[in-house]
């Protein structure tokens, strides 16, 4: 299942390439390719956005002219995997991190890991691997709900 969402979304990381010469149409179906359709995304400063507010977000991202790379692509749980991706606009450079829990080889949930010095005070390494622990552990939570929802499950 991983694998197929890991095709998906370096299939989408690649439009982002800087020239925005990508189709409206064609980026909506690599969008729907990765993200489930009640996806959902807690960024690091506690916002909850909806599938429809990232599609916006990164729609303003790909008319900018965002460059993104694939840092790492981890699996750290049974359907999770820690992503980290950098992203270059113009002159400003920056990375992201998130783990993110998947379903029917498509994003449910993710939520942003905040790598930043200001957040990982006493220990940066530390700190940052609880984070991911912590949002690898309520990835088996959503597991766990949805276990039973489907005749195949025993």
């Amino acid at each position: 299942m991983s694998y197929q969402f890991e095709l998906a979304l370096r299939q989408y990381i690649a439009v982002f390439d800087g020239t925005n010469n990508i189709p409206p149409a064609k980026f909506q179906t690599r969008f729907d390719n990765l993200y489930h359709k009640n996806f959902t995304f807690l960024s690091k400063d506690g916002n909850t956005l909806t599938r429809e507010e990232v599609y916006e977000r990164e729609a303003s991202k790909l008319a900018n002219g965002t460059k993104v790379t694939l840092i790492h692509f981890r699996k750290i749980g049974l359907d999770c995997i820690d992503i980290k991706l950098g992203l270059v606009n113009g002159g400003e450079e920056h990375a992201v991190r998130f783990v993110t829990t998947i379903t029917a080889k498509q994003a449910v949930t993710s939520k942003e890991i905040d790598e930043s010095p200001e957040a990982n005070f006493w220990s940066p390494e530390l700190t940052t691997t609880l984070m991911v622990i912590g949002a690898d552990c309520k990835s088996v939570v959503y597991k766990w709900k949805e276990f039973g929802t489907f005749q195949t499950n025993m």
